[in-house]
């Protein structure tokens, strides 16, 4: 079961007049007209377009394709940080725990978009199933209503239940805006592998005015225990050698908490978690506690998965013992199809997570291309979407590199890529992240359609083996003919070019005969 949250659109309307002529009203309020009407939807879905992110969030719940409920979070008019959910769902889709995860959706959404302290819903007494729904979403009743009047005329019990903004949406947002940064450059070694390594590629370093902080892995987790899994402490003492003799702040990976202990005994600046360690909640748990009371900045990678709750959540951890000073790493994800990249960077994964968020993020292109060969291009496709740094991995030689030798460059390299990225202003670089949002809601839109058509070609191949039994001809064209001339019209309503109608149906139409002609061959 596929199911999803989309924006109401105008052209939503006839789904939503049968959803709402179809909808069980037993708790319903008298807000929904009934009989519902084409004016009813013009003025509900006019009222959505004027008031969408400003007075209320409005979601149709999408399952397999098609909507089956509606929800939103309307701002209250007497408290504007208090908002109210409210949902209704088909009864066919009841007890399959859609209502749950909609409820858990809309309300993450509401909390982000319009920077509320807390959402209420008012529920029936004898409404078990939605209390129930509520009660896992985190709402506790602080209110019972008795004698309420119902639409019907009889008295009842209504109860209010209220949840309050997540740690998460709310809190992180005062991460110490005095250590945010603008177009920082990270750049060092994958792995430090000798003294005289990382003091050559320290000092190559420093000469590039861009490079801001030296990162080197001392810790080094592998896919095989027979690797080369890092110098350990002994890589710790020529780290700190390299800030000594350049001035670079230094940042190193860590997993353990003996890691921590043991990187603060060597004054390193800044730490960040990597993306194996973020997949564990224990792990990360570990970490924050071992830094309670520490004032150093973390970097915190994505975990391996394209998980953003997963990713959210290990920066609730840290925050949650004090540590304010977050930055995000994008460093890509796994992906099972065929990709140039390392790690596809499913670039909206870490723009969702700076709307949720308000923390810097680096991307960090070396592992997300895996090759010398991209990084250019995504250094400046993660500029374009307004990444705050880069992280970028430098070796003095790295043909002789023990890791990731092919995704390492030279600083000569280095400097010559950074001279050909266009580092733009925030304001541009926004434009480019709002585009990034939109095409993603088209994909969303995209895969719907696909859907719609995956099922209708089954229907049509339905049909196809009903007019085999029945010794059917599979056109009838003077149907076909009655049935583009309403789809023609019925787009022109919606603002759709007939040709382009048109086109669109007489290739699924093509696609349908050809089909059912095959079954009909069999």
């Amino acid at each position: 079961m596929n199911m999803l949250l989309k924006r109401w659109t105008l052209f939503d309307k006839a789904e939503l007049i049968v959803l709402c002529n179809a909808v069980d009203r037993t708790y319903l309020s008298d807000r929904l007209p009934y009989p519902y009407t084409d004016a009813d939807a013009d003025w509900w879905l006019g009222m959505v377009e004027l008031n969408e992110g400003k007075m209320g969030v409005f979601r149709a719940i999408v399952v397999d394709g098609k909507i089956i409920g509606s929800i939103s979070v309307e701002r209250s008019l007497e408290d504007p940080n208090e908002g109210e959910v409210g949902y209704m769902l088909l009864k066919e889709h009841w007890s399959k725990g859609i209502a749950t995860e909609m409820v858990s959706q809309i309300c993450g959404i509401a909390f982000r978009e319009l920077s509320l302290d807390r959402i209420v819903a008012k529920v029936y007494e004898s409404n078990v199933a939605s209390i129930k729904v509520l009660e896992k979403n985190g709402f506790v009743c602080v209110q019972t209503l008795n004698n309420v009047t119902t639409k019907e005329g009889y008295t009842t019990i209504l109860q209010v239940y209220s949840t309050q903004s997540p740690v998460g949406a709310q809190d992180i947002k005062q991460v110490d805006s005095s250590h945010a940064f603008t177009h920082t450059i990270i750049a060092g070694p994958c792995s430090v592998e000798s003294e005289a390594q990382i003091l050559a590629t320290a000092q190559a370093l420093a000469k590039i005015p861009e490079v801001k902080m030296l990162r080197g892995g001392i810790w080094k987790p592998r896919t095989r225990p027979a690797a080369f899994e890092g110098r350990g402490e002994e890589g710790l003492v020529w780290l700190r050698e390299a800030k000594q003799t350049t001035g670079l702040p230094i940042i190193t990976e860590v997993a353990t908490p003996e890691h921590v202990e043991l990187a603060l005994k060597y004054d390193i600046d800044a730490l960040w978690v990597g993306a194996r360690t973020v997949v564990n909640p224990f792990s990360v748990q570990q970490l924050a506690d071992a830094m309670r009371g520490v004032d150093i900045p973390v970097f915190i990678k994505n975990p391996v998965s394209p998980d953003l709750q997963l990713w959210i959540g290990a920066f609730e951890r840290f925050q949650k013992v004090g540590v304010t000073r977050l930055v995000a790493i994008h460093r890509g994800f796994s992906y099972y199809k065929e990709s140039p990249y390392r790690n596809f960077p499913m670039w909206e994964i870490p723009i969702e997570l700076t709307q949720k968020l308000n923390v810097p993020i680096v991307t960090d292109v070396s592992h997300i291309c895996g090759n010398r060969e991209l990084l250019q291009a995504t250094a400046q496709k993660a500029l374009d979407l307004a990444t705050d740094g880069l992280m970028i991995e430098c070796h003095i030689n790295p043909a002789e590199a023990l890791t990731d030798a092919k995704q390492q460059i030279t600083p000569d390299e280095l400097k010559s890529l950074l001279a050909g990225l266009t580092f733009r202003s925030k304001s541009s670089s926004h434009v480019e992240r709002d585009l990034a949002n939109l095409r993603s809601e088209i994909d969303d839109i995209d895969n719907e359609l696909l859907q719609l058509l995956a099922r209708r070609m089954e229907v049509s191949a339905q049909i196809g083996e009903y007019k085999k039994r029945n010794n059917v001809t599979v056109v009838q064209m003077d149907r076909w003919k009655k049935i583009l001339a309403e789809h023609v019209a019925t787009g022109a309503d919606l603002g759709l070019s007939p040709q382009l109608i048109d086109e669109v149906f007489e290739a699924i139409h093509q696609a349908s005969i050809e089909r059912q002609s095959s079954i009909l061959e069999d």
